[in-house]
């Protein structure tokens, strides 16, 4: 009788060594698929705290040649603390009177390449006799970064516009 007390403690304590076996693979997969969630949570953060400091902002006025506006110049920034951007890869979209969207093209003036965060760039923007506004009529220009948020400028020329800044 005593060697099957003894008997029944040794599968007791396969048993209980099973459970543990199992209770710790369970344990580590649990851990791995945590550190996995984190890790991924972690890299969308960054992605969009990169996309939210990459704005391209309007620094100053905007700046026609004359009363019908072919040449368009402003100058563009990027805030302290934003990434940098290429000139080259920006979009610029123009629309006449709530009329249909189109690109044109801007023009590095300065040839800055790579806009850094506090350095300011003058971008020429030539339009076509289609898409001059002339004066008591309204444009927009969006301007859109290859990574980051669009800006977005809505103006309306004055009846008296002649050239110089558009208020």
């Amino acid at each position: 009788m005593r060697k099957d007390l003894a008997f029944s403690g040794l599968e007791a304590a396969i048993v209980l060594i099973a459970f543990v076996v199992v209770a710790a693979v369970f344990s580590y997969v649990m851990l791995g698929a945590g550190f996995f969630a984190t890790q991924k949570s972690q890299e969308v953060t960054y992605s969009g705290i990169k996309q939210s400091t990459s704005n391209i902002v309007l620094d100053g006025q905007l700046y026609g040649d004359s009363s019908d506006i072919s040449v368009l110049t402003i100058y563009l920034a990027i805030p302290e603390g934003g990434q940098p951007q290429k000139l080259s890869d920006v979009d610029y979209l123009w629309t006449i009177d709530g009329g249909a969207v189109t690109v044109v093209t801007g023009t590095d003036a300065d040839n800055v390449g790579l806009l850094q965060a506090g350095d300011r760039a003058k971008i020429t923007i030539s339009l076509a006799a289609a898409n001059r506004p002339g004066p008591g009529s309204s444009f927009t220009l969006e301007i859109k970064p290859k990574v980051g948020a669009s800006s977005l400028i809505s103006k309306t020329l004055g009846s008296g516009y002649a050239g110089g800044v558009i208020i």
